[in-house]
């Protein structure tokens, strides 16, 4: 369900339950042990299990809940928490893509290596400027929203 072999997710949650640790100055285990009651996600491979499932699924936090035996907002809650651990993590591994640049240059020089390139994008409506200057620097008059 993550995409993962057994020794790869193993090899993450060790790097996960580091970049924890430096996020937050606590190992997992003590900040249950402070909070004083019981916590549906008690170790480091069970937040990144969670975390990555709802990356590969996209349950929807009602879901994700009723799956990991919380409420739709704690899963929430928990997957705005474990994703930023994870990232950090990934990066420290080398595994994560750089995701801004301060230039096309940089990109440019970035990527100049690669045999190609591909880009996963979805085009998203966006209201209309009201200001005239704003309209035309965004809207070329082509495309006509069909009701």
């Amino acid at each position: 369900m993550t995409g993962l072999s057994q020794q790869e997710f193993t090899f993450l949650s060790t790097a996960f339950g580091l970049a924890y640790e430096q996020i937050n100055g606590i190992a997992l285990q003590q900040g249950a042990a402070n909070l004083g009651k019981e916590v549906a996600l008690s170790s480091y491979e069970e937040c990144l299990y969670f975390t990555l499932f709802e990356l590969k699924t996209a349950q929807s936090f009602d879901c994700l809940g009723v799956l990991f035996n919380m409420d739709g907002s704690t899963a929430q809650r928990n997957f705005v928490k474990y994703l930023p651990v994870l990232e950090l993590a990934l990066q420290q591994q080398g595994a994560l893509p750089r995701r801004s640049f301060s230039s096309l240059s940089e990109f440019k020089k970035y990527v100049q290596a690669e045999d190609e390139l591909i880009v996963d994008a979805t085009e998203l409506r966006t209201q209309r400027p009201a200001a005239k200057e704003r309209q035309q620097q965004r809207y070329g008059g082509k495309k006509k929203h069909i009701h």
